[in-house]
């Protein structure tokens, strides 16, 4: 797993120097944040205001939107925050501010949360939480997420990662781009054309030097269509997923969550694409079967046989929230 673990602690000249740095970078811009989706079920889910005290464990605070809402929802709580991105975590802490003595903060990559916990005392949680992708936070970052970035091709989510979107571009061939997307869900024959025109247009200019470079590229390989998707969605997305290890860092958090939690504790996922909720839709399956012989109890049990959908109020509300779904599972042993 990727470095050290690094304990964000949250106290008022550290956060000061924060606040300095972001008005001096962004001109004295706030960062954007998005409301977090389904809050309700998720703090029904995880029984937050049920808990006489406990310990929740966001596995993705990102920029702390649920965290805040399970701070706000129980002042007997704490909740600890995991995340790979260290500029995210820096806003969760100036939005959390007023929780300080309940949130710690922790750079890393929840695939690694045991280790995590463990260098800060902690064995076992009440709950826990993973709510994947990128914060508006991050699209609006530069870093390539956005289709109108007319800045590199970046898409880490964690800056100190190595391999980058233009790295994917420059070295894969026009078989295992074709495959990539098609895997995100592209159709066959427009992964075949966005692909070769992709390894064509390295050949003749040198690659595609920024995101709004390759939506326009995408865009006249595939014609501008109608609908709500823009063109270029599946390839973003299947740049962003591999770019971060998206997949297999769902499915690891969920095995060091699920080991993680105290018998009866509580695990909410949410998803907000089909191969995202295919992972955990399998990988919960797994879990609630004996994972060795002789076992008689699985570790988890289900209790969302189908995903939960938002309202339509909150879909009309937030429509970030449209296409997320929720599953949930509760610690079995």
């Amino acid at each position: 797993m990727k470095g050290e673990v690094v304990l964000v602690a949250i106290d008022l000249q550290w956060l000061q120097r924060v606040l300095e740095r972001r008005c001096k970078e962004a001109g004295g811009a706030k960062a954007r944040l998005h409301p977090p989706a389904m809050v309700n079920e998720v703090l029904e889910f995880l029984r937050v205001r049920e808990q006489r005290k406990g310990v929740f464990l966001d596995m993705t605070v990102g920029t702390g939107g649920h965290t805040l809402a399970i701070l706000q929802a129980n002042p007997k709580v704490e909740v600890i925050g995991i995340d790979r991105d260290a500029s995210s975590l820096e806003v969760a802490a100036e939005r959390l501010a007023d929780f300080a003595d309940r949130v710690t903060l922790i750079y890393g990559d929840m695939r690694d949360a045991r280790r995590l916990l463990q260098q800060i005392g902690v064995d076992r949680v009440d709950g826990c939480l993973i709510d994947p992708g990128p914060s508006l936070w991050q699209i609006d970052s530069q870093r390539g997420f956005s289709f109108l970035d007319d800045a590199p091709l970046d898409m880490r989510m964690d800056p100190s990662a190595q391999v980058t979107a233009q790295t994917l571009l420059q070295t894969l061939s026009a078989e295992e781009l074709e495959q990539m997307f098609v895997q995100a869900g592209e159709r066959h024959a427009d992964a075949r054309r966005i692909a070769r025109a992709i390894v064509q247009e390295r050949r003749h200019s040198g690659g595609i030097p920024t995101a709004k470079a390759l939506a326009e590229l995408v865009m006249q390989v595939k014609g501008v269509r109608g609908g709500r998707l823009h063109p270029a969605t599946k390839v973003f997305l299947a740049l962003r997923i591999r770019v971060n290890e998206e997949l297999d860092a769902l499915r690891g958090g969920i095995w060091e969550g699920a080991h993680l939690l105290k018998r009866g504790g509580r695990f909410v996922v949410l998803t907000y694409q089909s191969l995202e909720d295919r992972v955990v839709k399998e990988t919960f399956a797994t879990l609630s079967q004996p994972l060795r012989e002789g076992e008689l109890r699985p570790l988890l049990r289900i209790l969302t046989k189908d995903p939960i959908r938002p309202s339509f109020r909150e879909r009309q509300q937030n429509p970030r929230a449209r296409s997320c779904r929720l599953r949930a599972a509760e610690r079995e042993r």
